[in-house]
């Protein structure tokens, strides 16, 4: 088999947008999708492209990273997001889409490359001497998650998400927050410490043991972890347990008060800038507004900016900064690559990204023998980056992340410019994105 004919597991928008770009770029492809003959829970239909949850890939205009993102993405040449426009309906400043045109729109677009035979089962194997790309989703099949742990390690491939809500750091009201370790402990000061009184923790415990919450679905786990409960189920063991568990403020006496807190949230690093910033031990089923509503009571969070909200759902992922190159190729077998959710890439527009981003460093590997990373600047090179850039061994756990503005680097200000001011801020980090975007397509 000559290295560019290329297998591709997995019909979704990942596999999709990664089998159109390779063809376009002269490769032949087998895409493999194992519906019909093996379904999903998940899953209706069989056509390719199929969108499970939601009809819509999230916000358009530079007010959000997904709009950021989309943009990129049309300058970089994204194949599906032109079938996602003509497949739009009617949503406001989102870009929802009607299901079963877009998935036929895309069918018909795989149909028209003569360079892509699909084949209809189920892939069981994973040969790493195969130039391959593997973009299954979160529900992929038992046999090919067993030979990718095989290749990976049982211990960096996950099954489960039990994430936590992050915000970003500058969100944050510091006159209810600090920076310090418990006891003092360490060299610096590595968390944010947000401040409860009785009453505000009393109040906080009785939303969470009251509030609205995702009932799991019917292929999920009932029974969780006890050492990965989600913070609503721990407050219903009684109105101390979270004292004594995530939120006990033992050791984080507040400066401003030189006291010990009722109660101590405390936030954690979620990358290497530290712009960003995750709730220490509150994963969660709650709905997402119930989430906002109640984390929002705690009085450094009262006007947090979430860039990601809890959840608790059945998800496989691998430890991409462990075992994936900056290429998404695997360390353990360079050319077997990863794309979409199994990156940990978390969402519709990212899985575009990433099929997109993967196919772009195959062809590159394939034709100059190295790769072409996307520069941090970009709102998808930043993502890159927080998928594979090694993390410190006291790092939070490896979760899922979606494309936020968070990610990317601190912008340069005109002089004079207050550094505060939010819109400039995400008005100058889109303008350096998609400068770089345009850098990367006209160094081709």
């Amino acid at each position: 088999m000559r290295p560019e004919e290329i297998q591709i597991v997995g019909g979704g928008l990942s596999g999709c947008e990664a089998a159109l770009t390779l063809s376009r770029l002269g490769h032949k492809v087998e895409l493999w999708e194992m519906r019909p003959q093996r379904a999903p829970p998940a899953h209706s239909g069989d056509r390719l492209a199929e969108l499970v949850c939601s009809n819509s890939f999230k916000g358009l205009g530079m007010a959000s990273a997904h709009g950021l993102a989309k943009e990129e993405l049309a300058v970089l040449g994204s194949a599906l997001l032109p079938i996602a426009f003509a497949s739009r309906v009617a949503a406001g400043e989102s870009l929802a889409i009607d299901r079963d045109k877009f998935s036929g729109n895309v069918e018909a677009a795989i149909a028209a490359e003569p360079n892509i035979v699909v084949r209809r089962e189920e892939c069981v194997t994973i040969d790493p001497d195969r130039w391959t790309l593997l973009a299954p989703g979160p529900l992929a099949s038992d046999a090919l998650m067993q030979a990718l742990s095989n290749l990976v390690g049982g211990t960096r491939l996950s099954f489960f998400d039990a994430i936590a809500p992050i915000v970003e750091s500058d969100s944050l009201d510091w006159d209810h927050c600090w920076k310090a370790n418990r006891w003092d402990k360490g060299d610096g000061a590595d968390f944010i410490n947000c401040s409860l009184d009785r009453p505000t923790y009393d109040a906080f415990v009785e939303g969470l043991r009251t509030a609205d919450a995702v009932e799991p679905k019917p292929f999920e786990p009932k029974e969780l972890f006890e050492g990965c409960l989600p913070i609503e189920e721990m407050a219903r063991r009684g109105p101390e347990t979270l004292r004594h568990g995530p939120m006990r403020p033992i050791g984080l006496d507040d400066p401003k008060t030189g006291r010990r807190p009722w109660a101590v949230l405390q936030l954690r690093s979620e990358n290497d800038a530290c712009t960003l910033f995750n709730l220490v031990g509150c994963q969660t089923r709650l709905k997402w507004g119930e989430q906002k509503r109640l984390f929002g009571l705690i009085p450094a969070l009262a006007n947090a900016e979430f860039v990601r909200l809890g959840s608790m759902h059945r998800n496989s992922f691998v430890e991409s900064p462990v075992v994936l190159n900056r290429d998404f190729s695997l360390k353990a077998a360079p050319k077997v690559f990863l794309a979409g959710q199994i990156t940990g890439a978390e969402g519709y527009t990212e899985a575009l990204a990433t099929g997109w981003y993967a196919a772009q460093q195959m062809h590159a590997r394939l034709t100059t023998d190295s790769d072409r990373p996307l520069s941090v600047d970009c709102a998808l090179g930043s993502l890159v980056h927080f998928l594979t850039n090694p993390r410190p061994e006291d790092a939070p756990v490896f979760q899922p992340m979606n494309i936020n503005y968070g990610l990317l680097p601190d912008p340069v200000f005109p002089e004079g410019a207050r550094k505060k001011d939010k819109g400039l801020k995400k008005k100058l980090q889109a303008e350096a994105a998609l400068a770089a975007a345009r850098e990367w397509i006209q160094a081709d």
